[in-house]
């Protein structure tokens, strides 16, 4: 809890700079005259002198360098509340931490040239550390593994730590823990930009084939039980003949050739062949007719489905929200669909469901209308030209 203490008010440092690090030392001992200021930035210069006094009796300096870090991850917790940092903890009375470096990694590279240099990769370090021959070691902590949180990467680096400090801990031994750059940053400015959200990329199920254009969110072939979703497109060729026209599209599982035919200023789509192997050839003929003006394309939110005339082996190739238009000549991908023609007329079940309800509320209002009008007051005793009837409350 006094770790936290110290810490947690030094998180608003992180917002001063976007080059400020946290710079934790400890020692057994660390007797340091320099005290911690949470409301100011550790300039460069500042810091050099630090490094200084801490180092004036040449001790054996262990400095832990990681990717990022800030003032926070010192106060971060697990589900169980414990602490990323419980060897840190333990040097709070022999420790120094500053919350916000300006530099620090650049700093302790030019005070400490000829270190020695190692990392921590997944496959461990890659050199071994001896104080012999050098009293300075720098040790890059790059081993992030995928999926690890944050807490976990910590608390395995305090290990580490922990493990590499105990080694030396019988000489005068320093350890320091910093970063090359801040965990996250806040701009020094603010400001709002209006925009608009970013489009969704979503690949859609267009088809684009020499003289035809077709959209369809599925394109599956059944035959008995077994329904197969065509995939793996590629583009066939296709054929005009006048007032005829015909496309193969190829897929992995089979091959389709559309039909078409134009006639009194509208086109059809007649019929499909199908090819899959082994040796299946169907000449499939469609269970509603799909048509439309020449220069127009067919809409149809519902399934369009061919089906064989051959009764004993019945194979369907259906189109799901589909829609198609045939130029009946060569084309590119960059032709647009026309103006289309539905499947569904315009006088669907629901309009004509809500018209039905409304003339019965008509015909109800009607006939209430003409019961009102058809009222006769029973004036028949009354005398025009004599006294009027008055029938008093009593009476």
């Amino acid at each position: 809890m006094a770790f936290c203490r110290i810490v947690f008010p030094l998180l608003v440092l992180s917002v001063v700079s976007a080059t400020t690090v946290p710079v934790y030392l400890w020692g057994n001992p660390l007797e340091s005259s320099s005290k911690s200021n949470p409301l100011a930035v550790t300039t460069a210069q500042e810091f050099r002198g630090i490094l200084k006094n801490e180092l004036v009796d040449d001790p054996f300096l262990l400095v832990f360098i990681e990717e990022s870090l800030s003032p926070e991850d010192f106060s971060r917790k697990n589900e169980k509340g414990e602490s990323s940092f419980p060897f840190l903890q333990s040097f709070l009375s022999n420790s120094l931490y500053l919350p916000s470096v300006d530099d620090a990694y650049r700093v302790l590279n030019e005070a400490n040239d000829k270190a020695l240099r190692v990392r921590l990769s997944e496959n461990g370090l890659t050199a071994d550390i001896e104080d012999e021959n050098n009293k300075v070691v720098f040790i890059v902590l790059s081993d992030a593994k995928d999926g690890e949180s944050r807490y976990d990467m910590l608390r395995r680096h305090n290990d580490f730590m922990e493990e590499q400090f105990s080694k030396f801990e019988g000489n005068n031994v320093i350890g320091l823990y910093t970063a090359r750059k801040p965990a996250w940053i806040i701009p020094e400015s603010h400001f709002r930009v209006r925009r608009q959200a970013p489009a969704v990329n979503v690949s859609t199920p267009d088809y684009f084939m020499d003289g035809l254009r077709l959209y369809a969110k599925e394109i599956t072939v059944s035959h008995g039980n077994t329904t197969n979703v065509l995939s793996g497109f590629s583009s066939g060729p296709s054929a005009f003949n006048g007032t005829t026209m015909n496309t193969t599209m190829h897929f992995e599982q089979a091959s389709l050739t559309l039909n078409f035919q134009q006639a009194g200023g509208y086109w059809f789509f007649d019929s499909v062949d199908l090819e899959q192997s082994p040796s299946v050839s169907e000449h499939l003929l469609p269970t509603s007719d799909v048509h439309a003006l020449i220069d127009f394309s067919y809409r149809c939110k519902q399934f369009i489905s061919f089906s064989s005339v051959n009764e004993s082996t019945v194979y369907t190739v259906s189109f799901e929200d589909m829609k198609i238009q045939p130029f009946f000549a060569s084309s590119n991908e960059s032709q647009p669909f026309g103006d289309s023609f539905n499947c569904v007329g315009f006088f669907s079940a629901p309009i004509w469901a809500g018209l039905f309800v409304v003339f019965i509320l008509l015909a109800i209002m009607f006939y209430g209308v003409m019961m009102m009008m058809d009222i006769r007051t029973m004036d028949r005793f009354d005398d025009p030209k004599g006294k009027t009837i008055t029938i008093n409350a009593a009476e």
